[in-house]
């Protein structure tokens, strides 16, 4: 028996001879979507090995190609009623607002790496991160957290 099935990927049609373990997605899509995971499968091996230093030199690698500014910038709003939680102050610091800002430093840093390996890159040098404060309004502070540095290729 022949059984036709829609790819829900492409929504193109394929006929399949057996009833048993019928694909979702016909060939194409389904080679398509080995190549992707692959692709997704070395990326994170190479963000597990991308260094990022505020320094411009490494104390035991050279670099061996400049491969231009990376630079990334995240807004985002912290809820001053809600976020500003008065009992979870400690000498002083903001426990809620601190967290928000390592995350957004860390989206930051993640963000410049991943242009770097866009790039061919394994290293961001001389990495500076900003953050300001943009404005509040209706009890909403607006942040801004932003990471730069220059792409390089080191041994």
């Amino acid at each position: 028996m022949n059984w036709v099935v829609s790819c829900t990927r492409c929504g193109s049609s394929s006929v399949y001879e057996s009833g048993q373990g019928l694909p979702e997605m016909c060939p194409v899509c389904s080679e398509k979507g080995k190549k992707e995971v692959k692709k997704f499968l070395e990326k994170e091996q190479k963000r597990k090995e991308i260094i990022s230093i505020s320094t411009s030199e490494f104390a035991n690698r050279k670099i061996l190609k400049t491969l231009g500014i990376v630079s990334h910038e995240h807004v985002f709003g912290v809820g001053l009623v809600k976020e500003l939680d008065l009992a979870k102050f400690n000498g002083g610091i903001a426990l809620s607002w601190t967290e928000k800002v390592h995350i957004g430093r860390d989206l930051v840093i993640k963000s410049i790496e991943d242009e770097a390996i866009e790039l061919g890159g394994n290293a961001v040098v001389g990495v500076n991160i900003i953050c300001q404060v943009l404005g509040a309004h209706n009890d909403m502070v607006m942040l801004l957290i932003g990471a730069r540095g220059t792409a390089v290729a080191v041994d």
